[in-house]
Parts: C-alpha cells; structure tokens; sequence
C-alpha cells in the first residue's frame, strides 16, 4: 500500500510504499507531492498507484501508452553524452510538430513529419532527422526495458569515392596557402573529418609530438581513436609546435589572424566550411576538378586500401562506426590492380 506524511515546516506530503498485484510488486521510493493540500496529494497519491497497477497489469508496454514522443527527446537530451548542436536542432523540429503523438505510434508520427517538413529534402538529410529520431525512441525504450525500434533507413547514394594520384595530391596541397597547407597534409595522410582536424589541441588529448601520435575525437560517431602520426605530418607540425614553444594544450592550427577556427558543430546554425574557399582556390590553381574538401577523407581512405591495409584498421583508424561505410573502398583495390596489371609488358 502507499502511504502519505508530511514533511518540512511547510507540511508537503510525500508518497511512498508499494504497490502489489498478485505476486508482482512494485516499491515506490519516497517522492514530494510538491503540496501542502491534503485533498490534492491524496489524488496524486490514487492516480500513482493506478499508473503503477496498470504497469503491473500490462507490463511494459503500459508504460509506452502513457508517454509521448516528447518524453523520449527529453530523455535523449539528458543523457550522460549530450547529443551535437545539430542534432539538438533536429530535435527542436521534431518536437515541434511530433512531440504530442503517444509513444504507441512512433513510425506513424515519424511519417506524418516527413509529409509535413521533410518534402525536399535531399535523401541524406531525411535519414540525418530518422537516424535522431530513432535514437531517441531507443534511449526511453532502454531506460524501461522495452524492445528496441527500428525504422528503415531512407536511401541515398553514399557511394562516392574521389581520390587523387600522389602527384595531383603534392601538387594541390602546394597550391594552398602556407597556413592551410599542414591542415591539408593532416586530411591527405589521416583522413579526418575537417572540424575534427580543425579542432586539434596539443597534448595527449590530441596532438602528442613526444609520442608521435594523434588522439582523433570522431564527435560524428563518438569515437576517439589514438594513432601513430604520419612523418609527413610529424614534418609539418614539428614547426608549429616549436614556435608555439611546445605547448600541451592549446588548438594546433590557427586562421590567418592568429586564432582558433570556429567550431561548427557547436554554432548555433551548424555548417559551413572555414577553408572552402581556399579549397577551391587551391583546385583551381593546381588544375584539379571535382574534388572537395571532404574528398580528403575518401582520398586517404582511397590510397589506405590500395596500400594493403585491411578495411578494419581503416575503420578504426577513420572513426567510421561499422565496416559496412568503408566497405565502399574495396572496389578500389581492383582498379588498383587492374592498372598495375595493364602496366607489365
């Protein structure tokens, strides 16, 4: 049974007890009622118990058919890793026109907002706000031990791989500016992504000369990876690093004002590329066409395969969250071979 007591010098009623149902049982830890009225925290207090002995009648699911989708982006936001600004955004629209919809029909509230925001979109993005949105679902699901959902991914055309042969690759990263140019070696002989090559700082956290490693924070997919540092990226940081006067903390590269480039991620309005306009200066100067700044990342990937490196240690290496995003660069070893092959006599 619940019982009630007052507490304090202003008389709130607390709730606790146990509710029963059979041979189930539920403990319920003390909880304030938030009031000093006897009638109202008796209603709070009978409400409760019949919330809980619904719970005990029909299981888990009971919980699901109390909820709304809005309890699960709350859930979402208050977990332990807190999600990305863009992802926060996301949310925000979601909740905005889905939030009232029960937690009973999340795949028909997912559909009725792609009807009513996602039209025109391109695929990648409406798999960007399903991708946030199932995750959300599955944080509440996880924390009252209900199954997982699962809704079909929307397809899009990932498949693009652009790479440069190592003559076109020195020949453009020399067409950037002297700044840009160690930013550059770092996405050619790496492959980060650009913001977590921008957002490097010295040290073990991140740069470490003394080790000759790279601790990579893949923010993306929440993975931090520890690799050993290409020589020619030891090349053009050693100078950096001596004329910051070795620091162990601080951002490794800076704009041409002297200060750390803006994070993205965290902006208010995510996007925006700091170096693409240098980047496509440096393409046109260096006669190179249809390559991004991302092509970086599909560049050092590109050559990693053809290099004989396992597409494990490539994921690894790159932060992707299953091999089935670099399975991709597979086909590229048999260009590779085909080419060497066509080149015996």
């Amino acid at each position: 049974m619940l019982s009630i007591r007052t507490r304090g010098k202003h008389g709130i009623y607390y709730i606790r007890g146990s509710v029963g149902l059979g041979k189930k049982k539920i403990i319920v830890k003390e909880f304030s009622t938030g009031t000093s009225d006897p009638d109202a925290a008796a209603h709070l207090m009978a409400e409760h118990e019949t919330k809980l002995r619904h719970q005990l009648m029909f299981g888990p699911a009971a919980l699901v058919a109390q909820g709304t989708i809005a309890q699960a982006f709350d859930s979402y936001l208050t977990k332990a890793k807190p999600p990305c600004a863009s992802d926060v955004l996301r949310i925000g629209k979601l909740n905005g026109l889905i939030g009232d919809y029960s937690l009973r029909e999340p795949k028909q509230a997912w559909e009725h907002f792609r009807r009513a925001y996602l039209t025109g979109h391109d695929p990648a993005g409406q798999d960007r706000y399903r991708s946030v949105f199932q995750a959300a679902i599955n944080v509440y699901h996880e924390l009252h031990d209900l199954p997982p959902l699962r809704i079909k991914a929307i397809p899009f055309n990932n498949e693009r791989v652009r790479f440069l042969s190592k003559e076109d690759r020195d020949r453009l990263i020399a067409a950037y500016s002297p700044h840009i140019q160690p930013i550059i070696t770092m996405l050619a002989f790496h492959g980060p992504r650009i913001q977590t090559a921008l957002q490097l700082q010295w040290g073990v956290e991140g740069v470490d000369m003394h080790e000759g490693s790279i601790r990579l924070n893949h923010t993306k997919n929440a993975i931090i990876r520890s690799v050993p540092m290409h020589p020619r990226v030891m090349d053009v940081l050693r100078p950096i690093w001596e004329k910051q006067r070795r620091p162990t903390k601080e951002h490794v590269f800076l704009n041409r004002f002297g200060k750390p480039y803006q994070d993205t991620r965290k902006a208010k309005i995510p996007g925006g590329n700091p170096i693409k306009n240098q980047h496509a200066t440096a393409c046109q100067r260096a006669g190179i066409e249809d390559f991004t700044v991302h092509d970086w990342r599909h560049h050092w990937a590109s050559h990693c395969v053809m290099a004989g490196i396992d597409l494990i240690t490539i994921m690894n290496m790159g932060g992707w969250k299953s091999l089935r995003m670099v399975q991709r660069y597979s086909s590229v070893s048999v260009d590779h071979m085909r080419d060497s092959i066509n080149r015996l006599s």
